[in-house]
């Protein structure tokens, strides 16, 4: 933040900074709002200071002065110093100002009666009149209010009295161009008392909380009086206002009025009568009576205000002192929310005052108007919770998933073809899931349904907010061993939380955790035999089997494995193979013929909730889906995953689908066949013809000139060698030319090779110093030279990331890519004497944002001019000198003083050394002639001016700055 100090003619004396950058460092720095005494800003600073600076400081902050900022919100603001404290021992200087609206406090006006009805801006501008206040932003343009005041007040008063006349918020506004203050204004707005969402956590936001209660002004009945009436006959002895007489019924008969004038709470008495007692549960009588006075006209405004106050005092004063550790900013008259949940404690309070520090980077809020608040949670979640509380620790859950036609399980199946309703029953009984309707009653959900017409709209809940359950399980209490939030299954622990977030959280912590398949009892005593069962399942394991074909026999196009058909086959049986019989199969339509376009149909009857559902088929090799996830091609894979929601769009993401096998595990090895018949005997070879051996072991028996090519075939020996009829010496090929379709495991020595295409690949190769391993290519592709490949840990499995180097006419270009291996995280290039580096900043593929530099032969040198005895109106012996390396400027200046001109041009600015910010370069110049003068230096792009404190004297010094520009030409140059 930045603090702009001036004269009281709006002269720029200097400018603090509370980041220390400044020539003035600001700490301490509290800026006060409160809805008290709106619309006024109070603030108060330290300045700190040298010895050299201690004249110049008591002359820039001085009381009356002005103190200019721009906050947060977009507000300028222009504050009065109004208090100054100079520590000269501690190089302190510490003010206290306020806002320059409060200026109006020195202006009074008179008693008032308006003749008709006038707006808020009609009486605001009357009681600022010739004070140089206009009307900013009004939010009352047409409102109107006959208004009387019968004494002499301030002018700031007064628009305050008005303010609240009007149910409005006033506050001031300043409009600066640059540092010049042009426009001083009255907002008028509507109060902005929302909620600001923002949440205060015991032993999280809040260090303690302090109740206090007290019955100091509490009351069950009111008698209230209100203002004198204005006398019709010139007496004087009249009587104020009261209830006496006036008819009302209170719709909700909390509140009685009765005939002398009291107002009293039936439900309060019956709380706090001092005649409350076991014997009298319910007391109508002796309540804490009162007696208030208001300003009422009227009984029917005098009744609202005693209603007002009775409904505000007729239970103890509660309050708190709420020690917070983070504070955010919130506006004033927000909402804000604290829970305690040791004490069940929820409350809302309002944000009466706020204490901003930019230094210290710190908000300190005060609360009151404290309300309790009831967190109330969806009867559903509650049922569901008490039904997880009593599941029996011990006994373990299967869940039992059946499809049918309709919601009273008609042709109910195991598989999903063709059926409209899917049912799911947790089942303690067996694995093997129930064939009868009946143990599905009442659990159907259409899961194909017509488009239906939008529903009803539902009642908004309480703060318009979803709730969310979740759940998740582990192995142990904590949550942290075996966490998943995808199923259950062989899990010992589920754990569960809700809030307003759809996505399930990763964090065991945030869920309360339960054992709901306890550990194996022991083994208990003998029982007596019990009677014969019938007879059960075999214990054989079943196997579901998938085949597609064109024709719906399935003869036409069979197959098992290529899913581009038309139909879908079907069955199961024992055995894990799949049959080639299309006749085994149950045949169902999966992809219909197009068909002509029709008319639109009747609309069908809406749904419950005018939503249609939607089921969805995934395939994959592990009971994750993770392997081999596909959503089309079932093929050899293992594992089938469905689920069903609202959407048509079949999920990307395995963790959505629930997963079967439908495949088994691979059965073992066979027995080894009889061995077969004798081959037809070779044609002997004639003992003098060398004889080539492929083998690995060095052969028996060699005679003279026989080859020996190491390996199991040609194709993979790795060396030839040669028997001169004692032992085996290497051999070579002489061939002036050779045409060979392929070479592997080649050492070329002294070669030359004519080839525009070479590749080389490289498996889990170590990059020297680096611990990791790689596999990629190096290739050869015409005039470009490309080292590719991955990031492979230890093991050789790769993490995603993708590196990518590449050497071609233009020049180098290298990369490297995060884990997802598209986003580029690290990127040079060198091409025609240019450098070109990019950072990955944040975001991945799209929506990735990066930072580029640029670094050329320019910007290694520096450049400098120097201009000398230069002279203008205002200056003279004017010598100014320009320093450059790459973007930052150094100006060097000196002169002499002519005049006492301010804000005057003295000189042009160098091409290739303007700031890049037009108001960003600007700083104080200290004098070479007189004690504790000064001159303020800015240079912009249009040139350089100054604003002299005094007409006489030299000043120097130097200031730093960015540019943009292009490279001067003609400058000097230095290496």
């Amino acid at each position: 933040m930045e603090y702009y100090f001036a004269d009281r003619k709006s002269n720029i004396l200097g400018v603090g900074s509370t980041d220390g950058k400044g020539e003035w460092r600001i700490d301490n720095d509290i800026e006060t709002q409160s809805v008290d005494n709106r619309p006024a800003v109070e603030l108060s600073l330290d300045i700190h200071f040298t010895t050299d600076q201690e004249q110049a400081v008591n002359e820039m902050a001085k009381a009356t002065n002005f103190i200019m900022y721009q906050d947060e919100e977009g507000n300028g603001h222009q504050m009065v110093i109004e208090s100054v404290d100079h520590d000269s021992l501690g190089h302190i200087h510490s003010i206290v100002a306020s806002d320059a609206g409060n200026d109006l406090i020195n202006e009074t006006v008179g008693a008032y009666k308006a003749d008709k009805p006038y707006t808020i801006a009609d009486y605001i501008t009357r009681f600022t009149n010739d004070s140089g206040w206009e009307i900013g932003v009004n939010e009352f343009p047409k409102n109107v209010r006959t208004l009387e005041w019968t004494s002499e007040e301030s002018s700031l008063a007064r628009i305050i009295a008005v303010a609240k006349d009007f149910d409005a918020v006033l506050s001031f506004g300043f409009e600066f161009v640059g540092t010049n203050l042009v426009k001083h204004v009255i907002n008028i707005r509507h109060e902005t008392a929302g909620d600001s969402l923002i949440s205060f956590e015991m032993n999280k936001d809040i260090n303690n909380i302090v109740t206090h209660l007290d019955t100091y002004d509490m009351e069950t009945s009111i008698k209230a009086y209100g203002a004198v009436p204005e006398s019709t006959d010139g007496s004087t002895n009249q009587d104020p206002i009261n209830l006496i007489g006036y008819k009302w019924t209170d719709p909700t008969g909390q509140f009685v009025l009765d005939q002398y004038g009291f107002l009293h709470d039936t439900i309060a008495v019956q709380k706090y009568s001092r005649l409350l007692s076991n014997s009298n549960p319910n007391p109508t009588q002796s309540d804490w009576n009162r007696v208030k006075t208001f300003d009422s006209k009227s009984q029917a405004a005098l009744l609202q205000a005693a209603l007002a106050d009775l409904k505000k005092y007729n239970h103890p004063n509660e309050t708190y002192d709420i020690d917070l550790v983070n504070s955010p900013y919130a506006p004033l008259n927000q909402t804000v929310h604290i829970a305690d949940e040791n004490q069940q404690l929820f409350l809302s309070a309002k944000v009466l005052s706020i204490q901003r520090s930019r230094a210290n980077h710190s908000v300190k809020l005060t609360l009151g108007e404290f309300a309790h608040e009831t967190v109330s949670f969806d009867e559903r979640l509650s049922e569901l919770a008490n039904q997880m509380s009593n599941i029996s620790k011990t006994v373990q859950y299967y869940p039992w998933l059946r499809y049918a036609d309709d919601d009273k399980g008609t042709n109910m199946s195991a598989f999903p073809t063709g059926k409209k309703y899917m049912a799911i029953v947790w089942s303690n009984k067996t694995s093997v899931p129930s064939d009868n309707p009946d143990d599905y009653a009442g659990k159907w959900a259409l899961i194909q349904g017509a488009d239906g017409a939008d529903g009803v709209p539902g009642a908004k809940g309480a703060d318009g907010r979803t709730s969310y359950f979740h759940t998740a399980w582990a192995d142990d209490v904590s949550g942290q061993s075996g966490f998943t939030v995808s199923g259950g299954d062989g899990k010992k622990y589920i754990g569960t939380y809700s809030d307003f977030t759809q996505a399930d959280s990763t964090n065991p912590a945030d869920y309360s955790w339960a054992l709901f398949k306890g550990e194996d009892g022991d083994v208990g005593p003998k029982g007596d035999e019990g009677l014969p069962g019938k007879p059960g399942a075999d214990g054989r394991t079943a196997y579901a089997h998938f085949a597609y074909a064109n024709s719906q026999d399935g003869n036409t196009d069979f197959s098992t494995t290529a899913s581009n058909r038309k139909y879908i086959g079907f069955y199961s049986d024992f055995s894990s193979g799949d049959s080639t019989n299309p006749s085994d199969y149950h045949w169902s339509l999966i992809k219909g013929a197009d068909g002509a376009d029709g008319k639109d149909g009747v609309p069908g009857k809406a749904g419950a909730d005018g939503k249609t559902s939607y089921f969805h088929i995934a395939y994959a090799d592990s009971s994750d889906g993770k392997t081999n996830f596909s959503l089309d091609t079932p093929g050899s894979r293992k594992y089938i995953g469905s689920y069903t929601d609202f959407t048509q769009a079949d999920s990307t993401n395995p963790d959505v689908y629930s997963w079967q096998l439908v495949q088994g595990p691979k059965g073992d090895t066979g027995p080894q066949g009889p061995q077969g018949p004798q081959g037809v005997q070779g044609t002997p070879g004639s003992k003098d013809v060398p004889f080539p051996y492929v083998q690995l072991d060095a052969p028996a028996n060699p005679k003279k000139g026989d080859t020996w090519w190491h390996g199991t075939s040609l194709k993979d020996a790795t060396a030839v060698q040669r028997y001169d009829g004692s032992k085996w010496v290497d051999d070579a090929i002489a061939q002036a030319v050779l045409y060979i379709k392929e070479l592997n495991s080649i050492i070329l020595n002294s070669a030359e090779i004519n080839s525009p295409n070479i590749n080389v690949p490289f498996q889990h190769v170590s990059i020297a110093g680096s611990g990791i391993l790689s596999s990629g290519s190096l290739t050869l592709n015409g005039a470009s030279y490309v080292i590719s490949g991955n990031i492979e840990d230890t093991n050789g499995k790769p993490n995603g990331q993708i590196y990518h180097t590449e050497v071609n006419p233009d020049g180098l270009l290298s990369y490297i890519t995060q884990t997802d291996g598209t986003t580029q995280m690290h990127t040079s290039r060198i091409s025609m004497g240019v450098l070109e580096l990019t950072d990955l900043v944040s975001g991945l593929g799209n929506s990735a944002k990066y930072i580029t530099s640029t670094f050329n032969a320019h910007d290694a040198v520096d450049y400098y001019h120097k201009d000398s005895g230069l002279e203008t109106n205002d200056v003279k012996n004017l010598n100014i000198s320009y320093s450059r390396k790459g973007p930052n400027v150094t100006i060097g200046i000196a002169f002499e003083m002519k005049t006492g001109n301010g804000w005057v041009k003295i000189a042009n600015i160098r091409p290739g050394y303007s700031p890049f910010n037009n108001d960003d370069a600007a700083r104080l110049l200290g004098s070479m002639s007189y004690t504790g003068a000064a001159c303020e230096l800015y240079v912009s792009a249009g040139g350089i001016y100054i604003i002299p404190w005094r007409g006489q004297g030299g000043y120097a010094g130097s200031l730093g700055f960015i540019t943009r520009d292009a490279y001067p030409i003609n400058d000097a140059v230095v290496n």
